[in-house]
């Protein structure tokens, strides 16, 4: 990373939540070339598959409460582990 870039990072992140969700999404718009054929086919694929196992009751279904408390969950036992990017 240049050191333009890790300038830019270190202000960003410096925003609040809302404002760096905000950027990421816009910044995501941007690149609009970027899932080859090959890639947009396998999620198209996925997609199917896992509409078919919802459908056909091979998965358990969950609230969105649920995927949130999860997610928490996720993001807070991560947080506990070491990352070399921390410092």
């Amino acid at each position: 990373m240049t050191t333009a870039h890790a300038n830019i990072e270190n202000e960003v992140l410096k925003w609040s939540p809302a404002e760096r969700v905000g950027l990421a999404e816009r910044l995501l718009e941007s690149v609009t070339d970027f899932a080859t054929e090959e890639v947009e086919q396998a999620w198209r694929t996925e997609v199917i598959r896992r509409v078919e196992d919802v459908e056909l009751g091979r998965v358990a279904e969950l609230t969105s409460q649920e995927v949130f408390s999860k997610a928490r969950q996720r993001l807070n036992e991560a947080r506990q582990i070491p990352s070399p990017r921390r410092k």
